[in-house]
């Protein structure tokens, strides 16, 4: 009964193929999308975190020696090698 009605439909397995292929590539294409799209808020976090960046804990600030606080310290007369250089752009994955 139900091959008589595909059998009317005349479907031709080329057909089938390139369904399925259509229904294919547009399974990557969504899947793709979502990456990227993932991949951009991810990013957009990372550049809100970076802005609102909380300074360390007391109890870690408290424990540090008193060597470590004092090799630490910069001359105020000579600028910092990092304010010099600008920032670099990395790619971590």
């Amino acid at each position: 009964m139900n091959t008589q009605r595909l059998a009317q439909l005349r479907i031709s397995p080329l057909h089938l193929q390139q369904g399925l292929f259509a229904s294919l590539a547009l399974m990557v294409t969504l899947i793709a999308a979502q990456q990227f799209h993932h991949w951009n808020q991810k990013q957009e976090v990372i550049q809100i975190q970076s802005l609102y960046r909380q300074p360390a804990p007391v109890a870690i600030a408290t424990a540090l020696k008193a060597t470590d606080v004092g090799l630490s310290f910069k001359s105020i007369d000579e600028p910092a090698a990092d304010e010099q250089a600008p920032h670099q752009q990395s790619w971590v994955f």
